[in-house]
């Protein structure tokens, strides 16, 4: 119990803090940005639109980049070694005090991934069509020539419709979300323990960037180099969508196996080398 008490303060510290504030800013004014063709759309033909509208914006490579150079900056007060984090360590422990900042990271990532979704639908939040049906304005915008015509900044798939409901497709997005988001902050923390910040960050950033490498490769190796790089796992809307005759996406099952695969790989390093390393602490605010 007292464990779970000090990840919940540990995590509100890393949530209620000046990185998170601007990150919010930011995905509001791009998700307003990215969703004014969309509102245009539903004004000219006088339609709402279904809620689960996430799993498609997060699935423009673009918007994903963003989103992800987001997640890295809000995770690189990595690793941890403000002054206020020793007399943490002093009171829990080295084992404690790593748990926290894993339990941190994660519930970091859950809040950065509710906060774009939130932000996704702010935008047309006065025409929502609240059912757990695609209703006829998505599956317009994805069967003609919307997307051209008014200037959409992402796609719609209609071949997702047959398989997911919105409610499914919302909860498979967002878990994978928040696990990619995981992913980044226990990448970051795990290279700045064991090397430094800048090459952290570098790493990321480089990680980051992969979907578009993966995007523009041929069509017969994207489903390997996919299977690779951890921030395409967000374009889950284009899963049942072919291109050029291949299904590159990974299946979602090999996904989420992966993503927690690696994400309990990471922990677990960081757990050992927090055990056995001297900390320098820092004179530096979250």
């Amino acid at each position: 119990m007292k464990l779970l008490q000090y990840i919940w303060k540990n995590s509100y510290l890393k949530i209620c803090n000046s990185k998170m504030g601007i990150f919010t800013v930011l995905i509001l004014v791009t998700c307003w940005s990215y969703q004014q063709p969309l509102r245009r759309f539903m004004d000219a033909v006088d339609y709402p639109v279904n809620w689960c509208v996430f799993p498609f914006l997060i699935s423009n490579m673009i918007f994903a980049i963003l989103f992800l150079f987001g997640i890295i900056y809000i995770h690189s007060d990595v690793p941890f070694l403000q002054h206020m984090n020793l007399y943490q360590m002093m009171r829990t422990g080295k084992t404690r005090w790593a748990i926290g900042q894993i339990g941190g990271i994660f519930l970091r990532s859950v809040c950065a991934a509710l906060i774009t979704v939130f932000a996704s639908l702010l935008p047309l939040v006065t025409d929502i069509e609240w059912t757990n049906e695609w209703g006829k304005l998505l599956r317009t915008a994805a069967m003609t020539d919307a997307e051209s015509i008014y200037g959409f900044q992402y796609s719609f798939y209609y071949e997702i419709f047959s398989a997911y409901t919105p409610l499914e497709l919302l909860g498979i997005s967002i878990l994978i979300t928040v696990l990619v988001c995981t992913f980044f902050g226990l990448w970051m923390f795990f290279w700045c323990l064991y090397s430094n910040r800048i090459l952290a960050v570098a790493l990321s950033v480089g990680i980051a960037v992969l979907i578009f490498f993966v995007e523009n490769s041929f069509p017969q190796f994207r489903y390997l180099a996919a299977r690779l790089a951890p921030s395409v796992c967000l374009e889950v809307a284009r899963a049942k969508t072919p291109n050029l005759g291949y299904f590159w996406y990974p299946s979602i099952e090999y996904v989420l196996f992966a993503l927690i695969l690696s994400g309990t790989v990471l922990s677990l390093l960081i757990l050992w080398k927090v055990r056995h390393m001297e900390f320098h602490w820092e004179n530096e605010d979250i």
